[in-house]
């Protein structure tokens, strides 16, 4: 009888199991019909707080696994991300023609190479602890390829129809023009911890290639940052939906003191004399790069605050929290690491902080708008 009783009380659990297994076509063909390069930003949120705590300069052995769980989940992500991007570009091209037409979706071109560009830091310094290095190696390589040629299109061909298709004015200036851009800032980091991996006759192109790159994208980020505050002078501090872009100015900055001091220690074994130059340059630069991003990261949790005193509506532009912290924390990190002193490791500690309390909230609040998705059949926000 007590067996009969357990049949019975299983059997609406797997009965509405079932029923949900038979939606998962429909959820599939949703997924690959509305899939915009926006949840790639998700991938960049992840992935940077798992590099975050693994990088971090305090004593944190007891997260170091969930460090590991993070960066999984992000390498899974970036996976089907693709897969569904893939399978969008066969069964509805249309769609992707259209992304490119809109220009607040076209600015999102640039989250998958910042995506692939996140995965491949984290093969390089979390996945050698799970997998042959030399494999890891081989996947962080052509990750970053893959981002350099999406960095390339999106820093070229945004921009080309921003000046050649877009109606804009001086009022739509928003942090998210950074985006198209900001990749090719992103490159060096990962760009300048694979040299090493790279055929000996490739190393010092390697590390030219690196710094044209970053150099391309910072000369953009500025002028893009300068039309920012123009904007933000002259016309109403953006509302709503478009807050979160404020915080967009942090990861160029963030990422370039990063990027620059990477590039610098990568420098100093290949170039004799300009390799020293090159290395005390990128301190230099990292230092006063992080002034001023402290100083934005001020002013964005102000203009946030303030918004959501009045109305700040859930939307993938939250995720534009997370990756801009991330970037300032390992900025912070990297500079600790030349120059020692307890500023920079407290302030890389509170960042830490901050970044893993707004990977929470953003997390919770997607996966919970998610799954009312799911239940109530509808699909989700606009994306940014």
């Amino acid at each position: 009888m007590g067996e009969r009783r357990n049949y019975h009380s299983t059997l609406p659990l797997v009965q509405k199991l079932l029923r949900r297994l038979r939606r998962f076509p429909y959820w599939l063909s949703v997924s690959i019909h509305n899939m915009n390069p926006s949840w790639f930003s998700c991938v960049m949120g992840t992935g940077i707080l798992a590099i975050c705590i693994v990088s971090s300069p305090l004593d944190l052995p007891w997260l170091e696994n969930f460090a590991i769980c993070l960066w999984i989940t992000a390498v899974v992500l970036l996976a089907a991300l693709l897969l569904l991007w893939g399978l969008q570009s066969v069964c509805y091209p249309a769609r992707i023609q259209d992304s490119l037409r809109h220009f607040s979706h076209a600015q999102n071109w640039g989250t998958p190479p910042m995506a692939c560009f996140t995965v491949a830091s984290g093969f390089v310094l979390i996945g050698t602890q799970l997998i042959d290095p030399s494999l890891c190696m081989l996947y962080a390589r052509i990750l970053w390829l893959s981002g350099v040629a999406g960095s390339l299109f999106s820093a070229v061909a945004i921009p080309y129809f921003m000046f050649t298709h877009y109606e804009l004015s001086a009022e739509h200036t928003y942090g998210n023009w950074l985006l198209p851009v900001a990749p090719l800032i992103g490159a060096a980091v990962p760009g300048s911890l694979l040299i090493p991996y790279w055929p000996d006759a490739l190393h010092k192109e390697m590390l030219v290639l690196n710094y044209a790159l970053l150099g391309t994208g910072m000369m953009l980020a500025a002028i893009v940052i300068v039309l920012f505050y123009s904007r933000l002078t002259y016309h109403n501090v953006p509302h709503g939906s478009f807050v979160p872009t404020f915080w967009i100015v942090i990861g160029s900055l963030g990422q370039s003191a990063t990027a620059t001091i990477a590039l610098g220690n990568a420098a100093r074994g290949h170039f004799l004399l300009l390799g020293d130059v090159l290395h005390k340059a990128g301190i230099a630069y990292g230092m006063l790069s992080w002034g001023f991003g402290i100083y934005w990261l001020v002013l964005a949790i102000l203009v946030t605050l303030r918004a959501a005193r009045k109305h700040l509506p859930f939307n993938l532009g939250w995720w534009s929290f997370i990756y801009p912290v991330g970037v300032m924390t390992t900025g912070t990190y990297s500079l600790h690491q030349h120059v020692p002193t307890q500023l920079f490791l407290i302030a890389g500690g509170a960042l830490l902080l901050l970044l893993a309390s707004l990977w929470a909230l953003v997390t919770i609040t997607t996966t919970r708008h998610l799954l009312h998705t799911v239940r109530n059949q509808t699909y989700v926000p606009h994306p940014l």
